[in-house]
C-alpha cells in the first residue's frame, strides 16, 4: 500500500518514516522539519511565505500568496489527483489555531471522497470517516469521535469501554468524548462525518 506523506509547517511536527514506493511532498515551511529528519521531499508546493526560498534540484508547484486554498489543502489535492488513497500528514496540529481547525476540515472533506487520511500529532493520531465506513481498533488507550458537519447518525462503538448502538451524535455535543481501548474495537457510521483521535499505540484500519 502506497501511502503518500505530507509535511506541513507547524513546529509540532511528529517525526514520519516513509517505505519504499511512498511519495514525500513538503507543504512550503514542512521542508524544512524533512531536512531535520534527514528526508528530502519528492515535490515541494505552496506560496513559500513560510519557507521563503526554494532549494535548488527539488521539483516545485508554487502558488502566489493570494488563493482560495491553504498549502495543505493543495498538497492534498495533489496528492490525490496522482492517484493516492491513504495520506499520512504531520506538522498540521499545534501552530495556528484556525490552522489546526482548518486541518481537521481537511480530514472530514477527504473522508467524504473515499480518502484515508490522517493527521499525526503528538502521541495521537487524527482521522475521519464517512457515511459506510468502518474503523477497526487494536491495543490500549484513548479513543475519541465527534460528529462533524451536523448529525453522524447510526453510530455503533463495540469492544470499548463505553458502548454505543445505532446513536446518533450531534457536532455540538462532546458525547463520544475520552472513550477506552483495551484490546480490539470496532467504530461503524450510517451517515455523516466522525472525526475520530486515537492514542499512538493503537493500531487503526479503516475500510
Amino acid at each position: 500500500m502506497a501511502v503518500c506523506y505530507i509535511a506541513g509547517a507547524s513546529p509540532e511536527a511528529v517525526r514520519i518514516r516513509p517505505g519504499p514506493g511512498d511519495f514525500l511532498i513538503a507543504a512550503d515551511g514542512g521542508w524544512e522539519h524533512l531536512a531535520r529528519w534527514g528526508l528530502r521531499a519528492d515535490l515541494l508546493m505552496g506560496d513559500m511565505d513560510s519557507l521563503g526560498t526554494i532549494p535548488e534540484g527539488v521539483p516545485c508547484k508554487r502558488f502566489p500568496r493570494v488563493k482560495d486554498d491553504t498549502d495543505l489543502s493543495l498538497a492534498i489535492e495533489e496528492a490525490i489527483a496522482r492517484g493516492y488513497a491513504h495520506i499520512i500528514v504531520t506538522g498540521a496540529w499545534g501552530g495556528r489555531p484556525d490552522h489546526s481547525l482548518a486541518n481537521l476540515q481537511l480530514l472530514a472533506r477527504a473522508a467524504g471522497r473515499g480518502i484515508d487520511a490522517r493527521m499525526l500529532c503528538d502521541g495521537y493520531t487524527a482521522t475521519a470517516i464517512a457515511g459506510g465506513g468502518t474503523l477497526r481498533l487494536n491495543g490500549k488507550g484513548t479513543v475519541s469521535v465527534f460528529a462533524w458537519g451536523g448529525e453522524a447518525r447510526g453510530v455503533t462503538i463495540r469492544g470499548l469501554e463505553y458502548p454505543l448502538e445505532g446513536a446518533t451524535l450531534h457536532d455540538d455535543t462532546p458525547l463520544g468524548v475520552s472513550n477506552t481501548l483495551n484490546g480490539e474495537g470496532i467504530i461503524t457510521l450510517e451517515h455523516g462525518i466522525l472525526l475520530v483521535y486515537y492514542e499512538e499505540d493503537i493500531e487503526c484500519v479503516i475500510a
